[in-house]
C-alpha cells in the first residue's frame, strides 16, 4: 500500500480502501476502514498522492507527542555496558498530497489499524501522556506486518558505573524519522546517566549522500518516509526525551 499513486486511482489492503476519483472539475478522496469513512474534494491538477508510515502519535487524535514503549521482560545492562536490540513500535499511515515533484505536502489523512492506548509516565502531579506500547525485545530483527508494527533498532549504552535495570523507554515523536522498503524502521538510542535518569533520541546518520548500512538491510533500498511532525511549524522543540522519572 505504501507508495506514490497518480489519480484516479483505487487500493485495497487489509481492510483499508483509499480512492480518488474524477468527477468533473474535482477529485473526490474515499477512505473507508472498518465503519470509519472519510471523504474529502480536492481541487487541483498535476497532484500526485502518498501514502507512507508516519509517526504513531496522530490518531485518534494529536494527544501527545510522546511514546512510551514498555518492554515485556526487564532488561539489565551493565556499568559502562553498550548493547543494540531491537524492538517494535506502532504504526500510522498518512496520506500526503503533494505536486508532481513530491514537495509541497499537505496531509490529507491519518489512519492506523493497531488499538489505542495511552499512559502517563512520571508522576500524577507533572508526568506526561504517553502512546503506550508494549514490545518483545528482539536480538535480532523481527518481521512485523508493516502496516501495523515498525521495527526499531535501539543502542542502549549505560554511562554509569550501576548496572541499569530497564523495563521502558519514552520518545518524542519530534525526532522521529522512518524509512520503509519491504519494512519500516528507525534507528534510535537510550543513555542511561545514572539509576533513575536517561535520555533518548533518533540516530540520523547520512555518509556520502546515503544513509549508512543496517544490520536489518541496506539502507539505500529503504525509502525515506514524510512525518506529520516535520510539516509542523515547531521553532524550538527538544528532539531529544529527558526520562527523570527512572525506566
Amino acid at each position: 500500500m505504501y507508495g506514490r499513486y497518480n489519480p484516479p486511482f483505487s487500493v485495497e489492503q487489509e481492510g483499508i480502501a483509499i480512492s480518488v476519483e474524477n468527477t468533473g472539475k474535482q477529485w473526490i478522496y474515499r477512505r473507508t476502514l472498518g465503519t470509519e469513512n472519510v471523504e474529502k474534494i480536492i481541487l487541483g491538477d498535476e497532484k500526485c498522492l502518498i501514502i507512507n508510515p508516519v509517526e504513531p502519535l496522530n490518531t485518534p487524535k494529536e494527544i501527545t507527542p510522546n511514546l512510551l514503549i514498555e518492554f515485556e521482560k526487564t532488561l539489565l545492562l551493565a556499568g559502562g555496558a553498550k548493547r543494540k536490540i531491537f524492538l517494535t513500535f506502532p504504526i500510522e499511515i498518512g496520506v500526503f498530497i503533494a505536486d508532481k515533484g513530491e514537495k509541497n505536502l499537505q496531509l490529507l489523512d491519518v489512519l492506523s489499524l493497531v488499538r489505542q492506548k495511552f499512559t502517563l509516565y512520571g508522576e500524577v502531579s507533572n508526568g506526561v501522556i504517553c502512546k503506550h506500547w508494549k514490545s518483545q525485545i528482539y536480538s535480532i530483527s523481527p518481521s512485523p506486518n508493516p502496516l501495523q508494527e515498525g521495527i526499531i533498532e535501539l543502542t542502549l549504552r549505560n554511562t554509569s558505573s550501576d548496572w541499569a535495570s530497564i523495563s521502558k523507554v519514552v520518545f518524542s515523536a519530534y525526532g522521529m524519522k522512518l524509512y520503509y522498503a519491504g519494512d519500516v524502521f528507525m534507528r534510535a538510542r537510550m543513555d542511561v546517566l545514572n539509576r533513575n535518569t536517561a535520555e533518548t533520541g533518533f540516530e540520523l546518520q547520512r555518509l556520502s549522500g546515503e544513509l549508512k548500512s543496517s544490520p536489518l538491510k541496506d539502507f539505500k533500498s529503504r525509502k525515506e518516509a514524510f512525518g506529520v511532525y516535520s510539516l509542523q511549524k515547531l521553532g524550538f522543540v527538544p528532539l531529544k526525551f529527558y526520562m527523570g522519572w527512572g525506566f
